[in-house]
């Protein structure tokens, strides 16, 4: 099975702010905590990458995907449509 790469960056990210850091939480996950009568509690919510063994960030908004997750990603990459533009090239070869 083929491997990927994804290649994207944030559409006028300033204007958008709320939307990008919707799709930075739901990509890499988030640390969230909350008060409780004992203290303070913490959780860690997962992101996709998270969930997709094998798949991780190569570079700063580069992701390198298995192909048996590319459905995964592409939906999550297309319900950002609006704010991200995309680019995903096919791995053929891995040099080193």
């Amino acid at each position: 099975m083929s491997n990927f790469v994804y290649l994207y960056d944030c559409k006028h990210a300033r204007q958008r702010n709320a939307r990008r850091v919707s799709f930075t939480k739901d990509l890499y996950g988030f640390l969230y905590s909350w008060k409780t009568k004992t203290g303070i509690k913490q959780k860690r919510k997962p992101g996709l990458l998270d969930e997709c063994i094998g798949a991780e960030a190569v570079a700063d908004s580069a992701i390198f995907v298995p192909g048996e997750y590319q459905g995964e990603f592409d939906s999550l990459f297309h319900s950002y449509q609006d704010i991200l533009t995309v680019r995903i090239f096919e791995v053929l070869e891995e040099v080193l």
